[in-house]
């Protein structure tokens, strides 16, 4: 009788060692596809940002993050469209909030389990966590009022669900594993 090979978890894989590298890249990857929107421009970075953490923990996700932070810190043109914002020009950017957010976002990917649903609630906490950190942040560096900014939160919420959405359908295969009996 042959015996099976049990499936090795992703974070005991090789691919672990690139799962941080790879996600920074993969978020500035999603950055060249932007949808302009006030206050900040809808992108497919948080949809890249929540791969690493789900597929191989939240230390990987949070790397994935601080790696891309720390690219843009040191002037990389990474940011939505190109820009760069080196040093301390990045404390000046109303969206910097959101790219801080990253860190946290990338971490919370990695309660993913491969349950569609719960994956799904998982990925829009994340979501939801970086929108609010980014609109805090956003509120202490310009003077909006925050009627605007709850009408321009609302106007990303279709977007963050369809892609928590998205990143639930891709990893849920690859978390197969994960799953209870």
């Amino acid at each position: 009788m042959a015996q099976e090979t049990p499936t090795r978890p992703l974070h005991s894989s090789p691919w672990r060692h690139l799962a941080a590298p790879l996600g920074a890249a993969a978020i500035f990857g999603g950055g060249l596809v932007a949808v302009p929107m006030v206050p900040a421009p809808m992108t497919l970075q948080t949809l890249a940002l929540l791969l690493p953490g789900s597929l191989f923990g939240a230390r990987a996700g949070a790397l994935s993050g601080m790696l891309f932070l720390g690219a843009v810190l040191a002037g990389a043109p990474i940011l939505s469209g190109g820009a760069s914002a080196p040093g301390a020009s990045f404390l000046d950017l109303g969206t910097g909030g959101f790219v801080l957010a990253f860190v946290l976002g990338g971490a919370l990917a990695g309660l993913a389990n491969g349950r569609f649903r719960h994956d799904v609630m998982v990925f829009l906490g994340a979501h939801l966590a970086i929108l609010l950190v980014g609109f805090a942040w956003l509120f202490l560096r310009a003077d909006l009022p925050l009627g605007d900014g709850a009408v321009s939160l609302t106007r990303l919420l279709p977007g963050a669900l369809a892609k928590s959405a998205a990143a639930a359908l891709i990893v849920r295969p690859l978390l197969a594993h994960r799953r209870q009996p």
